[in-house]
């Protein structure tokens, strides 16, 4: 494969020490390395290779990883000081990824790792999240008022700013860039903080986005738009007040989107776990029985099997036909949560054989992989006052 450097396998594999599952540390530089967001698909290579990004050198880079032999390419060649970012979400079609860099987007081919501008933003806004669409055939990008001038913000530590940017009501649009003519237009546009816009993995014509801010106030968190027919549906509205609903993503079918909701009745605080159609219809909705500690990404392929992060642990609930069974602990994530592109935000593979996590334990962000023990029960069940975050 070709690459700007290659880098021997960083690979060591270890017994979890609360579990006995497999984990695979996969990236053991000191630096930052991250893998690919939970809703972003970052696998190539028929899934034997794996995008992350990386602080070596002291720069900001794009690299793969072939999962069986550890070997790591890497893919750009940015100097110290340049500001990229990108979704590390491969558009199959083309074999390439976008990445952001000032204001503007740019096409990855990663093959031949030829760069290509696909788009300038307007002056005024700030530019992010360009994916392809699930026939490949566009790439859907955001853009967000520049708010800069009157909002000092640093979302990825802390949120700082995070309440004050969703009471501005910025500006925001959604852009879809077709890759064989390069037109650009505004699929919507709205004075609300729209964020997370995620295509159907599936269906050309479909994506999700949401309105951003603290879940319990936002109007509604989770749409669906039809890019060509402009309409916006509503995915699982409030059903009381102050229930909060998110973390949406994709299902591996591109129909279905699953979240989470913390609903409070009577006093008593529950989870529970949920999805519907990109019709806002067909609803299924399980709770576990207890309230679910924050923060907490989680992500599955369909409702089997739902993985999430909060406090030390990986850990997973198994859907049994009526409710969910657990959680069980897969393994010890040991990392924290201060800066948000270093939290755990695990993946599970589409086999749902593994489950792909960031960790800062070892002082720098890691990428790991952990195998998922075939018998669920064979888990044990996560104390919730032993491993709450810290």
């Amino acid at each position: 494969m070709k690459s700007y450097k290659t880098f021997a396998s960083e690979k060591t594999t270890f017994t979890d020490r609360t579990t006995g599952a497999t984990v695979h540390q996969l990236t053991n530089y000191k630096c930052n390395s991250t893998h690919p967001y939970f809703t972003d698909d970052g696998w190539f290579d028929n899934d034997r290779r794996m995008l992350f990004k990386s602080d070596r050198d002291n720069a900001t880079n794009i690299f793969s990883i072939e999962i069986e032999s550890g070997e790591i390419n890497q893919l750009t060649d940015f100097q110290p000081g340049v500001d990229i970012r990108s979704p590390l979400f491969v558009n199959k079609r083309y074999n390439e990824i976008y990445y952001e860099k000032g204001d503007s987007i740019f096409a990855l081919n990663l093959e031949t790792l030829e760069s290509r501008l696909l788009y300038v933003a307007p002056k005024g806004f700030n530019v992010g999240g360009a994916r392809p669409t699930g026939d490949g055939k566009a790439v859907v990008l955001s853009l967000t008022e520049d708010t800069s001038d009157r909002i000092q913000a640093n979302l990825s530590a802390g949120y700082i700013g995070f309440n004050d940017i969703f009471e501005a009501k910025p500006d925001c649009r959604i852009v879809r860039v077709n890759l064989e003519t390069g037109v650009a237009d505004t699929v919507w546009q709205e004075y609300c903080w729209v964020g997370h816009v995620n295509p159907s993995p599936t269906k050309g014509n479909l994506i999700s986005f949401c309105h951003e801010g603290p879940w319990q106030l936002v109007d509604h968190r989770i749409w669906v738009l039809d890019l060509d027919t402009g309409k916006a549906t509503k995915i699982r509205e409030r059903e009381t007040d102050g229930e909060m609903v998110g973390h949406e993503y994709w299902f591996e079918d591109g129909i279905n989107i699953g979240y989470q909701v913390h609903h409070r009745t009577a006093g008593q605080e529950e989870s529970f776990f949920g999805f519907e159609d990109y019709k806002g219809e067909n609803r299924m909705e399980a709770t576990w029985g207890a309230p679910m500690p924050t923060p907490d990404h989680i992500h599955s392929v369909g409702f089997n099997l739902v993985v999430g992060d909060s406090g030390k642990t990986i850990k997973a609930f198994k859907y049994n036909g009526k409710s969910f069974e657990g959680p069980r602990i897969i393994c010890m994530h040991d990392g924290d949560f201060f800066f948000g592109s270093h939290h755990p935000h695990p993946r599970m593979t589409r086999d749902e054989k593994h489950v792909v996590y960031n960790s800062t334990c070892t002082g720098y962000c890691q990428i790991y992989m952990v195998d998922i023990p075939e018998k669920f029960e064979d888990l044990p069940m996560l104390d919730l006052k032993k491993y709450k975050k810290k």
